[in-house]
């Protein structure tokens, strides 16, 4: 369900299906997990089933409380203008911003970019 690795400095997590209701929490919790064992790096979820539902995008939303706790950045890349809209429309902007990408080489992109623009002020 979940692949991860690091990439230009960027913890980037695949979830590689649609999860269900019964498995948002651990799916949180996982990520949750990979995380805290990255610190600092910044994290990108990539999101890559064709069809995004509402148990996945509240998986993610839960992970960006816990980045956001981190003070770690998070972004989200998915092909889905449907899921795209519903997490910017839902992510809390009281907390750490929430990156929203179409692909996962662009979101990486910006977080790499960020990290690097952050090491050398």
């Amino acid at each position: 369900m979940l692949i991860h690795a690091v990439d230009r400095g960027v913890l980037v997590v695949t979830i590689r299906v649609d999860i269900d209701i019964t498995a948002r929490a651990v799916t949180a919790e996982n990520i949750a997990r990979l995380v805290r064992c990255h610190l600092p790096l910044p994290v990108v979820v990539v999101l890559a089933a064709p069809v995004v539902g509402a148990a996945t995008l509240s998986a993610v939303l839960r992970v960006h409380r816990t980045c956001s706790g981190l003070r770690v950045p998070l972004s989200v890349a998915t092909p889905s203008a449907a899921a795209r809209r519903v997490l910017r429309a839902s992510a809390d902007p009281s907390r750490f911003p929430l990156g929203v990408f179409a692909t996962a080489d662009s979101a990486i992109a910006a977080a790499a970019a960020t990290t690097a623009h952050d090491a050398s002020a």
